[in-house]
């Protein structure tokens, strides 16, 4: 009995200190005293838990201005951004990107890795550039928490193995573990589009996400993460979020990854823009999506129908997820719309595709295009993975 006691304070103890941790970090700045009210502990219990914060140099704390009514200053608690710091990796259809960011998301450097088409041939790769990436980025390895990768397929995260992934044999591999040995430092990985989920939750800038949560990505393929109570959700199979491969026409054109047809992603993904405009514009081709964006903003015919479709049935999936689990908010990833009318097209298919909700508490929101997200969203992994839960 003595020993499941003393675990199970051990265990409250733990607790308490990942609690407090979260409490500081979606919150700060936070004085003691607010904490202690979120969270339903003692001050005491707060005070002792910031102070081993303080002196492990993780929190900064700084006084206020005083109250109107008076009295003491308040003391406010935020943790030191430059205290620790993460790698980010993506393996993604168009490159292979890294990034080093502060416990805040500000990047401290940035580069393309050689893209690699093997998986030990990948892994080298990385351990020599996490050496390169320390390096000018100027830091120590010991304040760095650890790797995070994201990459396609289904990743299960909570055994950190790959069930498909972009590589042949990369298939029921330990790939986490393999990475920690090649990067030398603690590794996770993910999915590359739930990686970005957590770059808009944690590093993005942007308001607070609601209990659940939508992120859109659309790029070489389709992909559609979800996030409910700051939990994001892998699904059986680690397969939670693929949208891509949902059918939304059927009897449509064949998709080359699932091999079925009509799925979104056989419809409305880049990859199946650009085989559409291949098609039918031989004489112009090969085509690119920058090159797409530009002739319908120049009024072309035959792109702006194909893009308008492909927009039309990404709004009939938004609306189909909106109508479903009606959530707080959805994010919009997507080269194709940074072209305002595109933008334009989607939220008209989905205004006229609702149902119990008005369009004003459809609440969809269109996310900046960069590159580099997947990468940020893999150090804000790590920033998670090691301090947050």
């Amino acid at each position: 009995m003595k020993k499941s006691r003393g675990a199970s304070l051990l265990s409250l103890k733990a607790l308490n200190q990942l609690q407090i941790r979260r409490s500081i970090y979606y919150n700060a700045p936070v004085t003691r005293q607010q904490i202690a009210d979120q969270l339903g502990v003692s001050l005491p219990t707060v005070t002792t838990n910031v102070a081993q914060m303080l002196a492990d140099g993780l929190l900064e704390e700084y006084t206020g201005d005083s109250s109107p009514l008076g009295g003491r200053k308040p003391q406010w608690l935020d943790f030191r951004p430059d205290s620790r710091f993460a790698i980010g990796l993506e393996q993604a259809a168009f490159g292979a990107l890294a990034c080093v960011t502060d416990l805040r998301g500000h990047v401290v450097c940035r580069r393309e890795l050689p893209v690699q088409n093997d998986y030990d041939a990948m892994l080298s790769v990385i351990g020599k550039y996490t050496d390169l990436l320390i390096k000018e980025a100027g830091i120590s390895r010991e304040v760095i928490l650890g790797v995070g990768m994201g990459l396609p397929g289904f990743i299960d995260s909570s055994h950190n193995t790959v069930r498909t992934g972009p590589f042949a044999n990369l298939t029921g591999r330990d790939l986490a573990k393999e990475l920690s040995l090649a990067a030398g430092l603690p590794a996770w990985i993910n999915n590359n589009a739930r990686m970005r989920t957590l770059w808009r939750e944690m590093f993005s800038g942007l308001d607070g996400i609601p209990a659940t949560y939508v992120y859109l990505f659309v790029s070489k393929g389709i992909a559609c993460p979800m996030m409910i109570r700051d939990n994001l959700l892998i699904g059986k199979g680690a397969s939670a979020g693929e949208i891509g491969h949902t059918t939304i026409l059927p009897g449509g054109p064949v998709c080359p990854v699932c091999g079925r047809r009509g799925c979104l992603d056989a419809v409305s993904s880049e990859r199946a823009i650009l085989r559409q405009l291949n098609a039918e514009l031989p004489d112009q081709s090969p085509w690119d999506i920058r090159g797409a964006l530009h002739a319908q903003t120049q009024g072309d015919p035959t792109v702006c129908r194909i893009l308008e479709e492909a927009v039309h049935y990404l709004g009939l999936a938004v609306a189909n997820v909106f109508n479903f689990i009606s959530p707080g908010l959805f994010s919009v990833d997507g080269l194709i719309f940074e072209n305002e009318r595109n933008q334009e097209l989607l939220l008209e298919t989905v205004k006229e595709n609702l149902f119990g909700l008005s369009f004003e508490e459809a609440k969809v929101e269109f996310l900046p295009h960069d590159p580099y997200t997947g990468a940020y969203g893999a150090a804000a992994f790590v920033v998670r993975q090691s301090l947050l839960v």
